[in-house]
C-alpha cells in the first residue's frame, strides 16, 4: 500500500508539473486558428487554377487542334508574322505561351516550365492520341473497350479492408507518433533537467529508485494520453468542418469511425506509451550533459519503431505485418492497425496485448535499475559497460 500510494504522488507530481490546462487550451486554439487559416489559404492559392490559362496559336493552325484546346484554355490568335514581336514581349513581362503545330510535332515557347506547361504537354498528348487514332480508323470508345480493365465481379466473405479503415489505421499511427514525441520531450526534461540540478539524490534519499522511476514513467506517460485524447477529438472535430466546406454532411466522419477498433487501440496504445516512457527514461537516466551527449540521438530510436508499423498497411497478412503485431516494439501501433482492415484472430490480440505487459515490465525494471546505478556514478556519463557492470550488482 506504501508502494502505491508514493507512486500516485509522483504521478501526479509529474503530470501536474507538465500538464498545464491553459497551455492544452492556448495550443488548441492556435491549432484551429492555423487550421483554418491553411485551409481558406490553400483554397485561395487553387482557386487560381480555375482560370483558364492563355496560349496563342497562328491563324492558320489546324481547326480541330484550336477547337479541342478551347475547351481547357482561352486559345488566341495572332499572325505568323508577329511571332518575334510576340517573344520579345514574353520575354520582358515574363508571360504568355504560344504555341505552333505542324510536321507532326508541337512547339511550345514559354518563359519558363511551370505546372501549367506540363499540363498543355498532358493535353497535347491527348489530342496526339486521337489524331492518331482517326488515322488508322479506331474510334475513342473502341480504344476505350480495349483498353479498360477484364470485368471481373468480386465477392468475398470478410469485406471489412476498406479504404476509410486505411485512414483509421494511418490515424492510429499519427497518433501514436505525437505521443512518443511528447514523451521524449518531457522524460529528456524532466531527468537530465533534475541530475544537472543535483536534486536527484535528494528524491531518491527518500524514496525508491523504482517508485520514482514508475511515478515519471505512469505521470508522463499520462500526459500523452491525454494528449492523444484532445487531438483526437480537435482531428475528428476538424474533418467534421472540412467535410461542411465540401458540401458533404458532418455525419460523413462516422463512415471513418470503426469503434471496434478505436476500443482495441486505446489499452495497446497506453501499454506502448508506457514502454517508451521506461525505455526514455533509462537512456535519460545515463545522459549528464544533454547538450554535448552522444546518447541522446538514442531518444530518437521510438519514432523508427513507430515508422515501421506503416509496413503493415502495404499488406496486412503478410509475415512481416504479422512479426510488427507481435514484436512488442511495434505491436503497440501495427496490431490495432492490422485489426482495423484486416481479419485477426482473437488469440492473436490476447497474445500480443500480454507480450507488451510483459515487455513493459522488464523495462519497467530495468529503468530504475539503469537510473540507480546512474546516480552512483559522479563526474562523469558512464558508459553502456559500466551501467551493465554496475547493473549486476544488487
Amino acid at each position: 500500500m506504501k508502494y502505491l500510494k508514493q507512486v500516485v504522488i509522483v504521478t501526479r507530481w509529474e503530470f501536474g508539473r507538465f500538464f498545464k490546462p491553459k497551455n492544452e487550451a492556448l495550443g488548441i486554439v492556435i491549432m484551429i486558428v492555423a487550421s483554418v487559416a491553411f485551409y481558406f489559404g490553400g483554397k485561395y492559392a487553387f482557386s487560381e487554377t480555375d482560370k483558364k490559362l492563355e496560349i496563342t496559336v497562328y491563324n492558320d493552325t489546324d481547326v480541330k487542334l484550336t477547337e479541342f484546346m478551347s475547351t481547357s484554355y482561352a486559345v488566341k490568335t495572332m499572325p505568323k508574322e508577329d511571332k518575334r514581336k510576340f517573344i520579345e514581349h514574353m520575354k520582358k513581362e515574363g508571360d504568355g505561351v504560344l504555341l505552333e503545330s505542324g510536321s507532326g510535332n508541337f512547339v511550345v515557347y514559354a518563359y519558363k516550365n511551370t505546372g501549367n506547361i506540363k499540363k498543355l504537354k498532358a493535353h497535347l498528348t491527348e489530342y496526339h492520341k486521337q489524331t492518331e487514332m482517326q488515322k488508322i480508323g479506331i474510334s475513342t470508345d473502341e480504344l476505350t473497350a480495349i483498353l479498360s480493365p477484364a470485368p471481373v465481379i468480386e465477392s468475398f466473405v470478410y469485406t471489412n479492408n476498406s479504404s476509410k479503415r486505411v485512414v483509421l489505421s494511418y490515424f492510429f499511427a499519427g497518433l501514436m507518433i505525437m505521443a512518443v514525441f511528447l514523451s521524449f520531450a518531457y522524460q529528456f526534461t524532466a531527468i537530465t533537467g533534475e541530475k544537472q540540478l543535483k536534486i536527484t539524490e535528494q528524491i531518491v534519499s527518500a524514496i525508491s529508485p523504482q517508485i520514482w522511476m514508475d511515478g515519471k514513467i505512469f505521470g508522463i506517460s499520462l500526459i500523452g494520453i491525454t494528449s492523444m485524447l484532445t487531438y483526437a477529438i480537435m482531428s475528428i472535430l476538424g474533418a467534421m468542418l472540412i467535410f461542411q466546406f465540401t458540401n458533404l454532411p458532418a455525419s460523413s466522419i462516422l463512415d471513418y469511425i470503426y469503434l471496434p477498433s478505436i476500443l482495441l487501440y486505446l489499452p495497446f496504445a497506453l501499454v506502448g506509451i508506457l514502454i517508451w516512457n521506461a525505455i526514455l527514461a533509462a537512456i535519460a537516466s545515463i545522459i549528464t550533459d544533454p547538450n554535448n551527449s552522444g546518447k541522446s540521438a538514442l531518444m530518437m530510436l521510438p519514432v523508427l519503431f513507430v515508422l515501421a508499423s506503416f509496413l503493415v498497411i502495404r499488406d496486412p497478412d503478410s509475415s512481416l505485418s504479422i512479426f510488427l503485431s507481435w514484436f512488442p516494439l511495434t505491436s503497440a501501433t501495427s496490431m490495432p492497425m492490422r485489426w482495423a482492415i484486416t481479419e485477426v484472430g482473437y488469440w492473436q490480440l490476447a497474445g500480443s496485448f500480454i507480450l507488451l505487459l510483459l515487455t513493459f515490465y522488464f523495462f519497467r525494471k530495468l529503468a530504475a535499475k539503469i537510473f540507480r546505478v546512474s546516480i552512483l556514478i559522479t563526474g562523469k556519463e558512464p558508459t553502456f559497460s559500466e551501467v551493465y557492470k554496475l547493473s549486476k550488482h544488487k
